[in-house]
């Protein structure tokens, strides 16, 4: 029953734009170039909401006092975050 139940889960989100239906739940995280989503822990993360975190970092660090050490430590952990959306999305270009 437990199985059916995931599927139909899965097949609603599929109808639903969540891409091709594929389990997700179990699944290592992963990144879809074509739809620009992101598969991880059971979460899809669409282009859209990637774009928004990439923009909210930025922001973010752009806002960080250099010259002020926690604030320069905050700024280097949003740089992090920049990143690592950045090289998703080049590893996945090649």
């Amino acid at each position: 029953m437990a199985d059916s139940r995931s599927d139909l889960i899965n097949q609603l989100a599929a109808s639903m734009g969540a891409g091709d239906y594929a389990k997700t739940r179990f699944e290592e995280s992963r990144y879809d170039p074509e739809t620009g989503t992101l598969y991880c822990d059971g979460y899809v993360i669409s282009k859209s909401v990637i774009d928004e975190a990439l923009q909210h970092f930025k922001l973010m660090q752009s806002k960080c006092d250099m010259n002020d050490p926690a604030s320069r430590h905050m700024a280097m952990i949003y740089k992090t975050a920049i990143e690592g959306i950045k090289k998703l999305r080049e590893d996945d270009k090649k």
